[in-house]
């Protein structure tokens, strides 16, 4: 009798053994919205096309687009261009951002600086679209090559990865 109550034990142990090792905590799994859009953002992308109401995709010619930063809940993270931006652009040639209200659609560019933007982003496995608002009167930023138009306006960038 001494035997079998020892296995019984050896075996209800081993068995509570093997289920506890294969359960994991439930919140270890969860990744927080922000974690799981910056998983789909972070990359780098190349443009497909520039609209600020007419097609300006060669203004922006070979323009590439690196998204990066480690995540943080709140975080701000950087971005930064190669290629050619023209002068003025509606986009500075770096900086940081952060993800707005709604993680999944919103981002803010250079957040809490005089050229913060409110953005919105749609974003799949391979392509990137961003959509904001230059205000009226903006000067825009330095870029690569002159050009005579204003950056003011509504944008929508598309990028491909």
């Amino acid at each position: 009798m001494k035997i079998a109550s020892r296995i019984l034990s050896m075996l209800i142990l081993t068995l509570l053994t093997t289920f506890y090792m294969g359960c994991k905590k439930e919140e270890n799994e969860k990744a927080t919205e922000e974690k799981v859009q910056l998983d789909k953002l972070k990359s780098v992308w190349t443009l497909v096309s520039a609209n600020d109401g007419q097609d300006r995709t060669a203004d922006f010619s070979n323009l590439v687009l690196t998204l990066a930063g480690n995540y943080a809940e709140g975080g701000t993270y950087n971005y930064s261009f190669t290629g050619t931006r023209p002068d003025p652009s509606p986009w500075p040639a770096d900086g940081t951002w952060k993800f707005g209200t709604k993680k999944s659609t919103e981002i803010i560019r250079d957040p809490g600086g005089v050229n913060e933007i409110d953005m919105t982003y749609q974003v799949t496995g391979t392509d990137l679209i961003i959509s904001f608002n230059v205000a009226d009167g903006s000067a825009g930023w330095p870029g690569g090559t002159s050009r005579i138009r204003s950056v003011s306006g509504d944008w929508r960038f598309t990028f491909t990865k």
